[in-house]
């Protein structure tokens, strides 16, 4: 694991404020292929962005990181499984073929963007 990687593993996800409206920044990005570190980031995160307080505007940044079908498949049963009422989500850095699986999540009322720009995609969110 080289350094750019370590240093985006301990990356924090946080709420950000952003023209008036606060987002949820989920950073998984920069990983690689530490699946195992993706996945448990991911959980250990989903305590704070599942609580009521938070922003239900979210971004999950996967840019740079070798993304799985354990991955994706988490993320959308988290989502779709949560008691938390998202409203928009913007993928960043996400492969054209995981759209549709990840897209999943508009069935339960969610609107989805699919960006490689993250300042695109927190203009699109708010």
């Amino acid at each position: 694991m080289d350094i750019i990687q370590q240093a985006a593993i301990r990356k924090k996800s946080f709420e950000l404020n952003f023209n008036g409206g606060t987002i949820w920044c989920e950073h998984l990005d920069g990983m690689g292929p530490y699946e195992d570190k993706v996945i448990a980031k991911f959980l250990e995160d989903k305590k704070s962005f599942s609580r009521p307080s938070v922003s239900s505007f979210m971004i999950v940044d996967l840019d740079k990181t070798d993304i799985t079908e354990q991955i994706v498949t988490l993320i959308v049963d988290t989502i779709m499984q949560s008691d938390k009422p998202f409203s928009k989500i913007a993928f960043v850095g996400v492969e054209k073929h995981w759209h549709r699986k990840l897209g999943a999540v508009k069935s339960k009322g969610i609107a989805v963007s699919f960006t490689e720009d993250y300042e695109k995609a927190k203009e699109w969110l708010i």
